[in-house]
């Protein structure tokens, strides 16, 4: 009975213990405040690993992806909402797979092989991605709205793309790739999502959003408080995601017809500056896997279903 008793009052005493530790905790209201005149460089280096299983035989390729995106704020508001101009200051690709190495690099560009029409492709948009800029307004929890620019950055993208049939896709690739709602969704993610109240080290916050980014994509977001140290709050991420549909082909190529269905996590690490709200580092482990189905055309007469997987990494770091 006693026993009883000293437990009781122990399991009592921790309760007691642990309310006060966390009625203590100091919150921090986590929001993006920048001051209008600003201007920051973001480096984005993404490492995929894709295999993919086509007629029983394992295709691999690695994809390394460099970007440096310009960040300026034009103006802020009463309410705090920033007026910002986004801009890529260089573009680099490399890709290393069954067909060789190929590399396109914004800054310093190498010949290509005037046969292979998807190098001409990826070649003009990486070179055309340079230098080209938008606008954006964006509310102090990361939301974005009022996309400007895009369109001229499309024509200016357009226009570097070599004319022919084997271009043909290419124009509908690209408004796809850079739709005006789509690009809000996906640069708000960029900078960041806050929770509208302060939180303590423990709390959690969510984010789900539905996108059409080339293919239909869903992500469901978890995000919690890790802790904080020096001004700094370590914030970590756990995303699932949804990628494609097998009943829809993507329409990008006439000629080819495919649908995807992906899926897979995503679980991110993030330095936040508390006083700015800029993402001072982030680390990005990916995992999806999925199928891709080709349907049948003149060259495939019976179609094809290719089974996919990709690993990779990727790591956004504030250089400016």
């Amino acid at each position: 009975m006693k026993t009883n008793k000293v437990i009781s009052i122990s399991m009592c005493v921790l309760v007691l213990q642990t309310v006060v530790c966390f009625a203590g905790q100091e919150k921090v209201d986590l929001k993006l405040r920048l001051a209008a005149g600003e201007s920051h460089e973001m480096k984005i280096t993404q490492i995929q690993n894709i295999a993919q299983t086509a007629n029983g035989q394992e295709m691999n390729m690695k994809q390394t992806q460099e970007m440096v995106i310009g960040l300026d704020c034009l103006s802020v508001d009463a309410n705090g909402v920033m007026d910002v101009e986004m801009g890529y200051k260089s573009v680099k690709m490399v890709m290393d797979g069954s067909m060789g190495r190929m590399e396109f690099d914004s800054a310093n560009p190498k010949p290509i092989d005037p046969n292979r029409p998807e190098q001409k492709m990826i070649a003009a948009m990486v070179s055309a991605m340079a230098g080209c800029k938008f606008q954006m307004k964006v509310k102090p929890t990361g939301e974005t709205s009022d996309v400007r620019g895009v369109g001229e950055m499309l024509a200016k993208m357009k226009k570097g793309i070599p004319t022919g049939p084997e271009m043909e896709g290419a124009d509908k690739f690209l408004d796809k790739m850079f739709d005006e709602k789509q690009l809000k969704e996906l640069t708000g993610d960029m900078m960041g999502v806050f929770p509208v109240e302060a939180v303590a080290v423990g709390d959690t916050w969510y984010d789900t959003k539905s996108i059409d980014f080339i293919m239909p994509i869903d992500i469901d977001t978890t995000y919690m408080l890790k802790s904080r140290k020096d001004g700094i709050a370590y914030i970590d991420a756990a995303a699932k995601m949804d990628m494609g549909d097998s009943s829809k082909p993507l329409e990008i190529d006439p000629n080819n017809k495919m649908s995807m269905q992906i899926s897979g996590t995503m679980n991110t690490v993030s330095e936040v500056d508390e006083n700015t709200g800029l993402t001072r580092k982030s680390n990005i482990a990916m995992n999806f896997s999925g199928v891709i189905k080709m349907e049948a055309n003149e060259q495939m007469p019976q179609g094809m279903t290719m089974p996919m997987t990709i690993k990779g990494d990727a790591v956004v770091e504030l250089i400016k």
